[in-house]
């Protein structure tokens, strides 16, 4: 019996809604319209994002995310799906002196949509929070903003 994890089939259905959505229209004009994120436009929106975070700015993060976009964050149980729970998120979050880092990250880039998804450690208070989390992102308006955040403690 091979069995998977129950997040992989999450990602590969992720990634094949994103892949379909993206493909649904077979003109050449549409595809040249495409953006795709590199690593390092990746790498440079975690950088982004957590250089507000330290910032102290609680509405300069949650700028960064779309209005419709949905947090589930790593150090709070209720989900954030309005720009107000977002910052508000922030604005106690931050209270906690947060820096965040990136420890291993897997990229992935298609039309107008860019994944990240690793494990990351989060400090607040001092103290270390070591967790899985993922980004996904899209392209609109000549920029890439978060549509989902999720970060979960590391399973002990």
């Amino acid at each position: 019996m091979n069995a998977k994890p129950f997040g992989t089939g999450i990602a590969i259905l992720a990634l094949t809604i994103s892949v379909v959505s993206c493909s649904s229209d077979t003109s050449s004009d549409s595809e040249d319209s495409c953006v795709r994120a590199s690593d390092s436009e990746l790498d440079a929106l975690f950088t982004s994002w957590n250089d507000a975070l330290v910032s102290g700015d609680a509405s300069r993060v949650a700028a960064l995310y779309r209005p419709d976009a949905i947090l589930l964050p790593t150090l709070s149980v209720p989900i954030a799906d309005t720009p107000e729970e977002i910052t508000e998120y922030f604005v106690n979050l931050i209270k906690a002196d947060p820096t965040a880092r990136m420890e291993e990250s897997y990229k992935y880039s298609d039309c107008d949509l860019a994944y990240n998804v690793g494990r990351w450690v989060i400090n607040a208070n001092g103290q270390d929070v070591a967790a899985r989390v993922t980004w996904v992102y899209r392209y609109e308006d000549g920029k890439w903003l978060i549509a989902n955040h999720h970060s979960s403690v590391n399973p002990s």
